[in-house]
């Protein structure tokens, strides 16, 4: 293949079975790369499904993505979304169904579910390499089918692949394997995917430990590259922030509940608190934009918190973000489980965004020391209902006489989206850069 010209525009193909108009905070990471990373002299081009059935699509992320000039490709896919139609929005299910799915698809899908897209991503990844000149393969998990799909492109057209772990892969929380097969299974995938990949991020040190420790030995921190979750500086400046009540101080939590991430905690402390201080009530409000449980949504009758509580529905990404700017104080938990230490969600980096307090039931972890270096974190173990109490009312009472905590402004803007970017442009140019010298 020729060299390219001076000024030469890197291309990079970007493997990511979730994408605009899919919506959640599954699809953020990668739409803001793409955005961003033809400021950095690399133009993205995006191979991922059609939407089958799914719990949250948003067409505004969809049209971000098109006034950003970003070029995609859609292909079928034979997966369980496919039984729940094109592009129709499902409800989630519940917390005994959602483990019941995923315990099914554990048992019968490796490495998931999206297996059947492998072999469309594939033919068509093929045909784009074919037909025009690519310099990298950046392939973003979960579903980590899409790991393997970008190794075998990468063999095949000998490019550089670059890996992305959203999570941890054998060490996911979520990952239930029903026989020790099924583990090693895992295992040798993940192994197999790390040592033939030119490089790897993730979003945190502790899974960046994880899966050096795993599989690449001690020299292997210098092969996982950590970039962790964001925010995107547009989105708050494009915003509008939904209507404020100053005389009410306003606790915000957006997004979804699953797993050990319960609101349970959150709202016996908080009865807790007017229980203790009944003259909070009147000056005191709890929203939720996203999906809260049924359950969720009994424990606040049955606490007889529903005067001071508001629960909305999935909101497109602006809005979500403009209820953020309105609020008060954010609110994110974790909850105890497996590789708790590991979890930093993405919620977390886009409150960040926000400048405003953050309350995390959160055990010690990434989440935690991240929100200690914030400046306005508050940390609750996320089984501590007292404790929950009082970092209520001693949030209350400083946001009452303006005196709620500042944050560290150098630290929040080491999670800028548009840097994140920079900092993966320059991760896959220093692979080609080694890569030449290998050559040379």
């Amino acid at each position: 293949m020729e060299s390219p010209s001076p000024g030469y525009r890197h291309r990079v193909l970007v493997l990511a079975y979730y994408f605009p108009p899919m919506g959640g905070s599954g699809v953020q990471r990668t739409a803001k790369f793409v955005k961003y990373l033809p400021m950095y002299g690399w133009e993205p081009v995006v191979l991922t499904a059609e939407p089958g059935g799914y719990y949250a699509f948003d067409e505004t992320l969809q049209a971000e993505m098109e006034r950003a000039g970003i070029e995609v490709r859609r292909t079928s896919s034979f997966d369980p979304n496919r039984l729940l139609g094109k592009e129709r929005t499902v409800p989630m299910p519940g917390e005994v169904g959602r483990k019941l799915f995923s315990g099914l698809s554990q048992m019968f899908f490796v490495p998931d579910n999206k297996k059947g897209w492998a072999e469309p991503a594939f033919e068509a990844g093929k045909k784009l390499l074919e037909m025009r000149r690519f310099d990298a393969i950046f392939s973003t998990a979960p579903p980590y089918t899409s790991h393997l799909v970008g190794m075998r492109l990468s063999k095949a057209f000998g490019l550089p692949l670059i890996t992305d772990f959203r999570d941890d892969w054998v060490g996911n929380p979520r990952h239930r394997y029903p026989t020790p097969w099924h583990r090693k299974r895992h295992e040798a995938l993940e192994r197999e995917v790390l040592q033939y990949s030119a490089a790897a991020v993730t979003i945190n040190r502790a899974i960046q430990g994880n899966l050096a420790r795993r599989t690449l030995g001690a020299s292997g921190l210098k092969k996982v590259h950590v970039i962790p979750q964001g925010y995107d500086l547009d989105d708050f400046t494009q915003a509008t922030p939904a209507p404020a009540r100053s005389e009410v101080m306003r606790l915000l939590y957006a997004g979804l509940f699953y797993d050990a991430q319960k609101p349970n905690t959150f709202l016996k402390g908080l009865a807790d608190l007017l229980e203790r201080r009944p003259d909070i009530r009147p000056r005191i409000e709890a929203k939720f934009v996203g999906m809260l449980p049924k359950k969720g949504q009994q424990l606040i009758a049955k606490l007889k918190l529903e005067d001071v509580t508001v629960v909305d529905t999935y909101r497109p990404h602006l809005e979500t973000v403009g209820e953020l700017l309105s609020a008060d104080v954010l609110w994110m938990t974790v909850g105890h489980q497996k590789a708790e230490e590991t979890i930093s969600t993405g919620k977390l980096y886009e409150y960040i965004g926000t400048h405003k307090p953050i309350l995390g039931l959160v055990p010690e972890g990434t989440a935690a020391q991240t929100l200690r270096q914030y400046g306005a974190g508050v940390v609750v173990d996320p089984d501590d209902v007292v404790g929950t109490s009082v970092a209520l009312e001693r949030l209350f009472d400083q946001w009452a006489t303006s005196a709620l905590p500042h944050v560290d402004q150098a630290f929040v803007q080491t999670f800028n989206r548009q840097h994140l970017a920079s900092d993966l442009a320059e991760v896959m140019r220093s692979t080609l850069s080694r890569l030449d010298d290998v050559v040379m």
